[in-house]
């Protein structure tokens, strides 16, 4: 991800424009994106980069959690979630098996507007399935992947 890239979504995070991405304004984006994060997660997600230890990012702590979603580490953990979704191994992920992984995530099916909202954003052509390409390029699949950690 470029520099001008990385301030572009840090922006996108950044609602009020305050130079901080709180823990309100990570919810917001999750929840437009089919809210599939739990408070946890979403604490253990600024927690993994919040050096200066005030609750939100900055955009610094930004640039890091970048680049440690950029590591080969990443690609390995979202190659892994991408082949645990596609249970018929065809390289791409219906809507019912981005049900039935989303479910596994939440720990509750996702709501039909969670899952087209889910939809909505991953699914960047619009064919009506998700590709391993489209999945991995998503910033927020990127940010599930350091929950295990």
């Amino acid at each position: 991800m470029a520099n001008s890239e990385i301030k572009a979504a840090f922006s996108k995070f950044d609602a009020d424009n305050n130079g901080l991405i709180s823990y309100d304004e990570l919810e917001q984006v999750f929840a437009g994106i089919g809210g599939f994060a739990s408070s946890d997660d979403l604490r253990k997600i600024i927690a993994s980069v919040d050096e200066d230890k005030d609750g939100c990012i900055n955009f610094n702590e930004f640039l890091a959690l970048s680049m440690k979603l950029q590591s080969n580490e990443t690609e390995t953990s979202l190659k892994k979630l991408f082949q645990e979704m596609d249970s018929d191994s065809d390289k791409f992920l219906t809507r019912e098996e981005l049900k039935t992984g989303m479910s596994k995530f939440l720990g509750k099916e996702p709501t039909d507007a969670q899952l087209e909202a889910a939809l909505k954003t991953l699914d960047v052509n619009q064919d009506g399935k998700v590709s391993y390409s489209e999945f991995a390029n998503n910033f927020l699949c990127r940010l599930h992947t350091i929950l295990d950690k």
